[in-house]
């Protein structure tokens, strides 16, 4: 007996992931997505005569009887703050959907999915999608290879160079691929089958394929054990009458009956509970958008999509795995599931941002996306944004304005929380699309850290180190004008110089560059510079390295509130200054 093989769906954003899916399943779930990209792995359901139906054209092109129960739809989100979901994703897949828009190409995203099924040696294929939108293309909802037929010839050529041109590409990264109709051998090439899913042509080969060689290659893999321990992945957490609080999971492996003892994760961590009901949605449908209602089973097999009624699952958070568990099975689940949840959920001693998420499929992946992005966490959790949170950001602005902030995604603040958090002047991100996060962030950033830049220049003396250049005296005194270069920092008309004894030389009267005025030279100019009090020759010589004067009180206003206004050149001027000055020790 065969269980569902899995399918995976991946690639980069808006390259038509669901859409295909849509097509595939007859439904519109992408129109109703939050920016039309999915934010959950969802869960899709094509029976065995779905696909008999929908790939009888094209049959006969593969010569084998469907013993396969039918095919389970992961759709895996394909931006690149989901490499953690889509690894689970690839992890749990039997083969997969590589899906490219044709208009546009391999990605970054698709190069993380291909590194990702490379990674866990999944089978997969690509869809090459968005044939339709290729100028002079005529749309048709046949088969590709007869739509093919219909086209101009220059139309049909131009689809052949950017088959090609992604032929040679794909072979870049260890694949040896062609157009699905030109294959000669299954096992070592990687088919390429041009489709559209608004116009649906070669849908019913990309299905075929699909079908047909999970069954022909993976037939082992997906023989189905009845002893085999239950495993699957929490979607979501949902309401439902008369039940209560329910959980849409992914089967990936083994079997469930109501009466079984089952281990998942909670806000808390590790709980256990028996199961109390399984639903099942109706075929050809997707769980987290059902048309039709459920129907009540006893027994599931994996791979599927199933709602479960359990004890404890008020408190069960998505995104968790799950587990069916028997009594000498129960402890090692348990371990299995704390160390996911010590990974995922925790607090810093370092400064870092505060960051809640609705589960914790959502919450990896924006820690990685964070990590990536060099922003540091102070605490990861589930659920809203709490008081507590608003003053541990609090705290946090204080040494650092940047990282005193609170990030909730995909679940709305409440409204005294809100209110505490303007009070306390915290900068609250509230978003439902994952990568909006990390813009908005970065957007805010760059405009708080303009502000502080030019509050601070607009009254401090700001760090400067400067060279005088050889052979660029043009007057000795009164005043003396010369040639300098600025090493680091930004020298202004009015600042005051010292050398490296810490000793007095000089008063910048003057700056010109080309010969015209300027108020400030910057990192790397070369400038001429008009200096009242100074002797050339006296006070100041050819190569002599000056800095600007900082007192003791504005070092400190620098360091503290317009620490984030500095270059890492400029703070490593400051301090070379406090050690001139005496403030700080040399060797400090």
């Amino acid at each position: 007996m065969l269980r569902q093989p899995i399918v995976c769906i991946l690639g980069h954003v808006d390259h038509g992931k669901t859409s295909l899916l849509d097509a595939l399943r007859e439904t519109r779930v992408a129109a109703r997505e939050v920016g039309h990209i999915t934010q959950h792995i969802g869960a899709s359901e094509v029976p065995l005569e779905a696909i008999e139906t929908f790939c009888k054209p094209v049959l006969s092109r593969l010569p084998l009887k469907f013993t396969i129960p039918g095919l389970l739809f992961i759709d895996t989100p394909g931006h690149d703050a989901f490499t953690n979901l889509r690894r689970r994703g690839g992890s749990i897949a039997d083969i997969a959907i590589l899906v490219i828009d044709c208009t546009k190409g391999i990605e970054p995203q698709t190069i993380e999915a291909i590194q990702i099924l490379k990674e866990y040696k999944t089978p997969f294929l690509v869809a090459f999608n968005k044939v339709d939108a290729m100028s002079g293309w005529k749309a048709t909802s046949l088969p590709f290879s007869e739509s093919v037929k219909r086209q101009l010839p220059h139309v049909a050529e131009e689809l052949d160079s950017r088959v090609y041109n992604l032929i040679g590409q794909l072979y870049q990264y260890g694949f040896n691929a062609e157009r699905f109709d030109r294959v000669t051998d299954f096992t070592k090439q990687l088919l390429i089958v041009p489709v559209s899913a608004k116009s649906k042509e070669g849908l019913s080969e990309l299905m075929l394929y699909v079908a047909g060689l999970a069954q022909k290659f993976l037939e082992k893999r997906l023989e189905l054990h009845p002893d085999q321990q239950a495993m699957g992945s929490i979607l979501e957490v949902k309401e439902e009458r008369g039940l209560g609080k329910t959980l849409d999971v992914i089967l990936y492996d083994g079997i469930l009956s109501t009466g079984d003892s089952v281990a998942f994760l909670t806000s808390e961590g590790p709980r256990t509970g028996t199961v109390k009901a399984l639903l099942k949605p109706q075929a050809m449908d997707e769980m987290r958008d059902p048309k039709h209602k459920f129907t009540s089973v006893k027994t599931v097999h994996a791979a599927c999509g199933v709602k479960i009624a359990a004890e404890n699952a008020d408190d069960a958070v998505a995104g968790s795995s799950f587990f069916g568990v028997t009594e000498g099975a129960q402890q090692a689940a348990m371990e299995k599931l704390k160390e996911e949840y010590t990974h995922l959920v925790f607090e810093n001693e370092s400064h870092g941002v505060v960051l809640k998420a609705d589960s914790l499929g959502s919450l990896e992946a924006i820690t990685k996306l964070f990590s990536n992005s060099g922003i540091a966490i102070k605490r990861a959790g589930i659920g809203k944004l709490t008081k507590n949170d608003v003053t541990l950001a609090s705290a946090i602005r204080h040494n650092d304005p940047f990282l005193g902030v609170l990030f909730s995604f995909h679940q709305p603040a409440d409204a005294d929380i809100l209110q505490l958090a303007e009070k306390e002047k915290v900068k609250v991100f509230q978003e439902s699309i994952i990568y909006n996060l990390i813009e908005g962030y970065q957007r805010w950033r760059d405009a708080e850290e303009a502000g502080l830049k030019k509050e601070a220049f607009s009254s401090l003396t700001l760090p400067a180190k400067i060279r005088v250049l050889p052979g660029h005296c043009f007057r000795v005194s009164n005043p003396c004008i010369v040639g300098i270069e600025v090493l680091e920092g930004r020298l202004r008309k009015g600042y005051t110089l010292i050398n490296g004894k810490g000793q007095t030389v000089a008063t910048v009267r003057g700056l010109q560059e080309d010969k015209k005025s300027v108020d400030e030279a910057i990192k790397g100019k070369q400038v001429a510079a008009s200096l009242d009090g100074p002797v050339f020759g006296r006070q100041i010589n050819e190569n002599d390295e000056l800095y600007s004067d900082v007192d003791k009180e504005t070092a400190k206003t620098l360091e503290g509130k317009y620490a984030a206004a500095l270059t890492p050149g400029e703070k490593d001027t400051l301090t070379q200054i406090k050690k001139i000055k005496g403030f700080i020790a040399f060797g400090q």
